[in-house]
């Protein structure tokens, strides 16, 4: 009776089917599969997949919802259908479906994938910051802490080296009107994954908080003139040790400091590994690198800003987002990024995508770092052209081995080509976006300038590159104003312009997490 009820749907969903009713039978027919995957037959699957690869309902403004049912409908039978060859074949289906299809058909066809549940035991949280921070003088902290030399503010971090062999210590300050309890998370991830890196199968030097009173946070006194002048009025801070490979980054675009392409290919592959690994037990790293679908209107968006790819949004000042990532020749950083997560959500779904956005935006980075110079508009106005650059091979290469190694760390097993990555197309498309910098401009809204004192507003102008004379001149809560501060990808509020790489990073999320949830039932083979 199920069987025919749900042949039934599948038949109804034609062409010339109306939207509002393709998208019921799609939600009773997703009802029956995952009631009931059994009664999945070749025809239904063929249906969906067909739906799917034609892109129907597009240009409706609902669309990624049908898409969504459809997704869940293949995968359901997939996971849970005990005829062999129907599962099978809708898993090889929605593999296809995921890999080929454009923009909010792709990003649910592999969403489908993306949440199917994992089977993982999560830790526990750190417990939360108690209040709790001891006083100690700068001068006594790092007397006890073995220092060799003076510090070196990066930030709101001082950088110095310490006694032992390539060792340095570091202190993160808080910055004025930041809550210290990131820092305290910060320093209990250290604490645990200071333990669990040994059964890591890379190397990762994972940093050593130090403790002041058995306190993670504490509140320096007597800081050095050299410090900077936004930190925390109370001194808020946390410390660790940590090997001096920690600020080596893949993408150094200063000269002395540039990798090579195998250093390169080393460091970008180990961390993907080590990426994966803790995804793959719970623990998600939620900012590799800072992505921003907006900063100018960070202050006045309830989402502050923050870039959610599965809307497919424009992404705000992609290679100053890539210029220093939270991983590097040690392994990963920013610990206070670190969430425990579980499977079989949107949200988890949406991380691991952002790993794999992350990763191929990195990567495009580093051909871009060895001629950083080269960026922005010529002296006629015109986007510069660095495409040249670019070798599309090594490309193809890095990101290969960065799937691979996240593939393995994730899953515990080796990626066997079970898909088709597509990965010169992808590579052709990154290189003809990022090598060329179209997208220059951004507005500053008048509402935007009006949350602003009018030291705000100029100090932000300046900050953006604007001349100091100009910024004094411009009358503020007037009207918008242009900004020079791209590269970005894609146009001011608008929709990103290389959207292969929001499609790629889905399908690499929804078949991870997918080869890891199904086990023996997931495909070894295209």
């Amino acid at each position: 009776m199920k069987k025919a009820e749900a042949t039934a749907y599948a038949r109804g969903l034609t062409p010339e089917r109306e939207f509002s009713a393709a998208y019921m039978d799609l939600r009773n027919l997703r009802g029956l599969l995952q009631k009931t995957p059994d009664c999945a037959t070749d025809e239904i699957i063929k249906a969906l997949y067909s739906l799917l690869m034609e892109e129907r309902y597009s240009t409706q403004r609902m669309c990624q919802l049908l898409y969504r049912e459809c997704a869940k409908s293949l995968a359901a039978v997939g996971a849970g259908c005990m005829n062999q060859f129907v599962s099978r074949k809708a898993l090889k289906l929605q593999i296809q479906a995921a890999s080929t299809c454009t923009k909010y058909a792709s990003v649910e066809a592999s969403g489908g994938l993306g949440l199917l549940p994992v089977e993982v035991i999560l830790p526990q949280a750190p417990s939360p910051f108690s209040g709790e921070a001891p006083a100690i003088s700068w001068n006594k902290l790092i007397r006890s802490a073995g220092v060799t030399e003076e510090p070196v503010f990066s930030g709101r971090s001082a950088v110095m080296k310490a006694t032992g062999e390539d060792q340095i210590f570091a202190v993160k300050i808080a910055r004025k009107g930041e809550a210290p309890d990131g820092l305290h998370l910060e320093g209990k991830w250290m604490e645990r994954l200071n333990r669990e890196s040994a059964c890591c199968k890379v190397r990762f030097d994972c940093p050593r908080p130090f403790h002041v009173a058995d306190r993670i946070v504490f509140k320096i006194t007597g800081l050095p003139d050299s410090a900077p002048d936004n930190l925390h009025e109370e001194g808020y801070a946390m410390a660790y040790h940590a090997h001096s490979d920690y600020f080596v980054y893949p993408n150094d675009d200063r000269p002395e400091k540039q990798s090579s392409p195998d250093e390169m290919l080393e460091i970008m592959g180990r961390n993907s590994y080590i990426l994966g690994w803790l995804a793959g037990r719970g623990i998600v790293h939620d900012a590799p690198i800072p992505l921003f679908h907006n900063r100018v209107q960070a202050t006045r968006r309830t989402d502050e800003g923050v870039y959610q790819w599965h809307r497919f949004g424009r992404l705000d000042r992609w290679l100053d987002s890539c210029r220093y990532p939270n991983f590097g020749l040690s392994g990963l950083r920013d610990f206070e990024h670190l969430q425990v997560m579980k499977s079989g959500r949107d949200s988890f779904y949406w991380a691991i995508g952002s790993h794999f956005m992350s990763i191929l935006l990195v990567l495009g980075s580093w051909f871009r770092a060895r001629q950083p110079e080269l960026c922005g508009l010529d002296k006629n106005g015109d986007p510069v052209d660095a495409r040249h650059l670019f070798d599309p091979e090594l490309f193809e290469q890095a990101i290969m081995i960065c799937f691979s190694n996240y593939y393995h760390g994730f899953t515990g097993n080796e990626f066997q080509n079970e898909i088709d990555l597509h990965l010169s197309g992808l590579v052709q498309s990154m290189i003809n976006e990022m090598g060329v910098d179209n997208h220059m401009f951004e507005f500053m809204r008048v509402v935007d300038q009006e949350i602003l004192s009018d030291d705000e507003f100029r100090k932000y102008l300046i900050k953006c590159g604007m001349e100091p004379q100009k910024a004094c001149a411009i009358e503020k809560n007037k009207e918008d104003i242009p900004l020079t501060t791209g590269p970005h990808l894609g146009n001011f509020n608008g929709a990103i312009s290389l959207p292969e790489i929001i499609e790629w990073s889905a399908m690499a999320a929804g078949c991870c997490i997918a080869a890891k949830s199904l086990g023996d039932r997931w495909p070894r083979e295209v």
